[in-house]
């Protein structure tokens, strides 16, 4: 009977000192972590914008080689899930894609395993063909699990898992990134068009602020001259200033109409030969390696620009989802260099 006392009062201490501990520790998991990946976005975005492709980067197989993986719905869609079951360490849960905004390359999950549920995010950004990836999880811990949390090292073990998967990630990503740069070699063609005429205005734009300028006017001037195009929208560059950051050009709309829209003007692209080149892919920084094929053509047969320099942007972004599908047509309007000053619209 003692031994009973001795351990009941035992029991109450430990039940005491958990309830004092449960009211004590923080209720409330937050982890967050970056990486520095030298690839553009749209490789890293490959990589983790489905299931599939982030299995690849698992850092729990290291744990359980056996781990069972399944994939369920449309791959890369709101809603599709990624089930696993594994040993005790990796565990059991579900993981559902709640968010992917492909344009600002945010993707937001809910995870429910074995000991609770939480959120997590994936937000991407890129700057100068490098992309910094910032993983975080959130999991609300109401009592008495905070402690068990707390026991077992949650936070400490969801941070080192992150930091094995942005490592994983890193590996593969620039390993993507070097093999893409070296296997992309742009064919210059020329090709003889008639004269084109489109519809934009002509502004000096900072680079910094292009893709601003490119969301907020490219769909406005499409609106007014949806009934008139006759080509695919495009921008028209007549110079390109890298060491002032700006560039002369305008969003411009291919169009067969006799009065341009209020504030707008009409631009006229000569009839002749052009220089072009089909660029696959997302409207980043990589753009610039099909521009310096087509200017080192130029060079080397010694020809000059007559127009502004050209981009189709042929592919609809709304309706084709994977940005290395993307199909822009670059052009440059020569002729053969004379001496004489190049023609500028």
């Amino acid at each position: 009977m003692k031994v009973l006392k001795v351990l009941g009062i035992l029991l109450l201490v430990v039940v005491v000192i958990w309830l004092i501990a449960s009211l004590i520790l923080p209720k409330e998991m937050n982890v967050s972590m970056e990486e520095t990946i030298e690839a553009p976005v749209a490789v890293v975005w490959d990589n983790v914008s489905t299931y599939e492709k982030a299995d690849n980067w698992s850092p729990w197989y290291d744990i359980d080689p056996d781990m069972k993986v399944t994939f369920d719905g449309e791959s890369g869609a709101v809603g599709s899930s990624m089930t696993w079951s594994g040993n005790q360490k990796v565990g059991s849960g579900t993981m559902t894609l709640t968010k992917t905004d492909m344009e600002n390359h945010v993707l937001g999950h809910h995870v429910k395993h074995d000991f609770g549920e939480g959120n997590s995010t994936v937000e991407l950004s890129e700057e100068e063909g490098t992309t910094t990836v910032t993983m975080s999880y959130n999991e609300k811990q109401g009592i008495p699990w905070n402690v068990m949390g707390a026991l077992f090292g949650a936070e400490k073990m969801m941070s080192e898992a992150f930091k094995k998967q942005l490592g994983l990630l890193k590996g593969i990503a620039e390993k993507q990134a070097t093999e893409k740069a070296a296997e992309v070699v742009y064919t210059v063609e020329e090709v003889q068009r008639e004269a084109g005429k489109f519809v934009g205005k002509k502004e000096v734009i900072q680079m910094a602020d292009m893709k601003t300028y490119f969301d907020t006017n490219m769909p406005a001037l499409g609106m007014l001259c949806k009934d008139n195009m006759v080509g695919a929208p495009a921008a028209l560059y007549w110079s390109w200033d890298e060491e002032n950051g700006t560039s002369e050009m305008t969003v411009a709309m291919p169009v067969a109409m006799d009065e341009a829209p209020e504030g707008y003007e009409f631009y006229e692209q000569p009839e002749g030969t052009y220089l072009t080149v089909d660029y696959f892919g997302p409207y980043d920084a990589s753009m610039k390696d099909a521009h310096e094929a087509l200017g080192a053509y130029m060079e080397e047969k010694n020809m000059k620009l007559v127009g502004a320099v050209m981009e189709e942007y042929v592919t609809d972004p709304m309706s084709e989802k994977d940005q290395s599908k993307w199909l822009t047509k670059i052009s440059y309007p020569v002729a053969m260099n004379d001496g004489e000053e190049t023609t500028e619209n």
